[in-house]
């Protein structure tokens, strides 16, 4: 009997400050795959799914990720909540690990930790403490499929529709919500690791330059070792400013 968790990762092709980020190639491979490569390395995520709109603008997307042997679901473009819930509800997930498409170093360690510890907790939310303990680009936050349901019936405004899980943090009387901080060795609040802007791809190019070989296997401590070794790389981005939701 498996544990239940299904991770679905939020992705389309519209950006507004990197567009087709997604399907960016880094060493030959697009960015969406290298995702679905780190997260196969989880032991606890029994399936993964890439939820992406039903907007013709995603094909290509659609596409790379079948032929990479990935699983798609398609749904609302602007109803993003909908979307988890349509896909959660598809795919039998009893927890739902949520994950977006421009995190090409998410880490399955800290995932799994974040699995294990939600477990146990046995909350409705969990997620990962971005940015104050972990660096951005290892966001991941877990919830039950109750609290996503519960969510979209009672969620009205257009912002709770488009962000999955702003509803949930906006009201904790509603909710029993906890964040995961990270351990001291894992404690790099100052590094930037998602990709919104080209200074953000030139950081991962750089990390995944030094540490990849043939697969998406360096881990997040091969991450932090490089990058505490090599702050030119971890400077490139650090004036960049994280759009609010």
């Amino acid at each position: 009997m498996g544990n239940g968790v299904i991770c679905i990762i939020q992705a389309r092709m519209g950006s507004e400050r990197l567009p087709g980020k997604v399907i960016k190639e880094i060493k030959g491979i697009p960015m969406i795959v290298h995702i679905l490569n780190r997260l196969n390395q989880s032991s606890k995520i029994e399936k993964t799914i890439v939820a992406t709109s039903t907007n013709s603008e995603n094909d290509q997307l659609v596409e790379i990720v079948e032929n990479a042997g990935g699983t798609i679901f398609r749904g609302s473009e602007d109803d993003v909540l909908k979307r988890y819930v349509d896909a959660a509800e598809q795919f039998e997930g009893e927890y739902i690990i949520r994950v977006t498409g421009d995190c090409p170093l998410i880490s399955a360690e800290v995932i799994d930790t974040l699995i294990d510890k939600f477990l146990e907790a046995k909350v409705d939310y969990m997620r990962v403490d971005v940015p104050n303990t972990f660096a951005r680009g290892f966001d991941a936050e877990i919830f039950t499929k109750e609290a996503l349901i519960k969510a979209h019936k009672e969620a009205t405004e257009a912002r709770y529709r488009e962000h999955v899980t702003l509803y949930m943090y906006e009201h904790p009387e509603e909710f029993t919500i906890e964040k995961m901080e990270a351990e001291e060795s894992w404690n790099r609040p100052n590094y930037r690791l998602c990709v919104d802007t080209k200074e953000d791809f030139e950081v991962v190019e750089k990390i995944y330059d030094a540490l990849y070989d043939d697969n998406s296997h360096f881990t997040i401590d091969d991450i932090i070792s490089y990058l505490d070794n090599h702050p030119e790389v971890s400077n490139i981005n650090q004036s960049i400013i994280q759009k609010d939701v």
